[in-house]
């Protein structure tokens, strides 16, 4: 029931933006009876709880979770043990409003401004940040980069659940894309509009990263990816196995944190927090997961409704 009936109820609220009265009693009370007065918990999710943010589960008194907790979400429990600090320094690769070569993908002139401010922050540390935007936000840009410590794609994310198309799925054939939820999953990149209209497959650069496709590259040294796009943390969940998709393409490949969003987001508030997140890293010196939860604070005082702040979690 978890998996299905309350977690459908979960997703139907928070994508009309409506008041929810019954998640926290289903998904969060059973735990925080368990707590003991413990205000840090660290959760590796399974089932339905990839795809529930529990910071946004909202209490009978008033209260988020985000509130009541500092709630930390781990890719598995033996992470813990060798969990880092992230030092403020090294190289940054940004991305941001690509130029998709069509209206038929929606331009989302936020995050320009999101990966400028980034960028802003960051002079204010010792990282070396290099901004990409428009045409040169491509594919083959990305499938350049080589161990920064810091990656942040502002883009269109999208995860097919649908398999029933008839012939392609972004350029890949369907049995190929019904077996593999990877080839799913993915970011949309300059020259992307052709490939959506299937005009265009060179198997190579399509304006098209599948999460498939970023298992190759080289992140091994990545502190942090921030995938600042609607629905990269979703994928096909496997019992016991976590979620195949952007989340665990972009793991495998090395990086060691991520920041990624469980729902379509909102540009002006995505924008409002990633640069409150940066800020409060880069400027404030927070530390990364102090950082992240405070950012989300902060919007919330423009945002009142989770739909808007809650989108993201940070797994570590």
């Amino acid at each position: 029931e978890l998996d299905t009936r309350y977690y459908k109820l979960y997703s139907n609220l928070i994508k009309q933006k409506l008041a929810d009265e019954y998640s926290y009693d289903i998904f969060w009370q059973p735990i925080a009876d368990q707590l003991n007065g413990k205000t840090t918990l660290y959760l590796s999710p399974d089932g339905a709880y990839n795809q529930v943010n529990l910071n946004t589960l909202k209490s009978s008194a008033g209260q988020y979770v985000l509130e009541q907790v500092n709630l930390n979400y781990v890719g598995n429990p033996k992470d813990l043990l060798s969990q880092t600090s992230v030092g403020i320094k090294g190289t940054a690769f940004l991305v941001g409003f690509p130029k998709y070569g069509s209206a038929d993908i929606v331009p989302l002139p936020g995050t320009k401004k999101e990966v400028e401010m980034i960028k802003s922050a960051m002079s204010a540390s010792s990282v070396t940040a290099r901004v990409l935007t428009e045409s040169d936000a491509s594919e083959s840009a990305i499938k350049q980069v080589n161990n920064p410590e810091y990656m942040h794609i502002a883009t269109h994310g999208f995860f097919l659940e649908d398999k029933s198309a008839t012939n392609k799925v972004f350029g890949v054939q369907v049995d190929y894309a019904n077996d593999n939820p990877l080839l799913r999953s993915g970011l949309m990149l300059a020259g992307a509009s052709e490939e959506v209209q299937g005009q265009s497959f060179d198997g190579e650069d399509n304006g098209i990263l599948t999460a498939y496709e970023a298992l190759n590259l080289p992140l091994s040294k990545t502190q942090l990816v921030v995938l600042s796009a609607c629905e990269t943390g979703k994928g096909e969940i496997q019992s016991g196995e976590g979620v195949y998709g952007l989340q665990r393409a972009f793991m495998v490949a090395g990086a060691k944190t991520m920041v990624m969003s469980l729902w379509k987001v909102d540009d002006a508030a995505t924008q409002e927090l990633m640069s409150s997140f940066y800020a409060n890293m880069m400027v404030k010196k927070q530390p990364l997961r102090t950082a992240f939860r405070n950012a989300q604070l902060e919007t919330m005082k423009s945002y009142e409704h989770p739909y808007y702040w809650g989108a993201f979690v940070l797994v570590q």
